[in-house]
């Protein structure tokens, strides 16, 4: 009986025009609401700074660059290398670059241990310095630059460091930071290339080319401005390089060594008898060292 009593109420309202059934059918409304949409930026700084000259006193280079994802969303930052159109790559080709990531700029000096996360390459041709980053936040890449042994004296090649930010397909526009290398005409890329012998990671040996210099004269090995290993004459002609002569200028990675020729007071001079690269690495038993990069 009320099943009945509710069905015929209901037929009332509906067929009867009731308004509050009119009501309940007709009443519509309009709901607002706001979206943020998304920006990709980019940012970088540092590069200023890493223009370089290279020199017998300066076979090396490690600055730190920042970047930065200036949007408002998180994103993933990378990174390319190029010269602008019709300027010269040689000297860019024949610089090694290995960059890694930082806690902070302060990080990044030129005793800094290659830490994980490293890229290596050539400032013709370095694979991305790619971070994760949250809106806003930034990382910080130290770059170590190498000059190489047959690198071109009296050269100048300029480098462009691009960054974007993507999030999956999307990507914000470059943005981009530039520098010079540059080398002069009596550098460390001119002098001849220093023998190395390797011994098992103990040690090695370096040897530069026989000269009309006299047999009594002196030399020493340079990484930077920091003597490493003992002074050798002619005589024998090599000096013996271990891991832990290497340890005041540097504790890992490749490292370029300079032998100079010394004056009778024991100080080095402006002449160069040969530049080459060794690397400091760790085995099983430790610190080691080997010939190259």
């Amino acid at each position: 009986m009320r099943v009945a009593v509710a069905l015929v109420l209901s037929a009332l309202f509906v067929v009867g025009g009731s308004s509050a059934a009119w009501a309940l059918w007709t009443t519509s409304g309009t709901a607002t609401s706001s979206t943020t949409i998304g920006k990709l930026a980019a940012g970088i700084a540092g590069t200023d700074a890493m223009t370089v000259t290279f020199s017998d006193s300066v076979p090396s280079m490690t600055k730190p660059v920042t970047l930065t994802n200036a949007g408002n969303i998180a994103g993933t930052t990378s990174t390319t290398v190029s010269s602008p159109a019709g300027a010269s790559t040689a000297l860019a080709q024949a610089v090694d670059v290995v960059a890694w990531p930082v806690a902070s700029t302060d990080a990044c000096t030129d005793g800094a241990a290659v830490g994980t996360g490293s890229v290596t390459g050539t400032w013709a041709s370095l694979p991305s310095m790619t971070s994760s980053l949250a809106a806003g936040a930034s990382a910080v890449w130290c770059t170590r630059s190498t000059l190489q042994s047959t690198a071109p004296a009296s050269s100048t090649s300029n480098v462009v460091i691009s960054l974007t930010t993507s999030w999956g397909s999307w990507r914000s526009a470059a943005v981009t930071g530039g520098f010079y290398l540059n080398t002069g005409a009596a550098t460390s890329a001119a002098a001849p290339a220093l023998t190395c012998t390797d011994h098992s990671g103990n040690y090695v040996d370096v040897t530069w080319p026989s000269s009309s210099r006299p047999m009594d004269t002196w030399y020493a090995a340079y990484v930077r401005d920091t003597m490493v290993g003992s002074r050798a004459q002619m005589y024998s002609g090599f000096i013996t390089l271990a891991p832990n002569d290497l340890a005041p200028a540097a504790t890992t990675g490749t490292q370029t060594v300079v032998v100079k020729v010394l004056d009778s007071a024991g100080n080095p001079t402006t002449t160069v008898a040969g530049s080459g690269p060794v690397t400091l690495f760790t085995q099983n038993d430790g610190p080691a060292i080997r010939c190259g990069a």
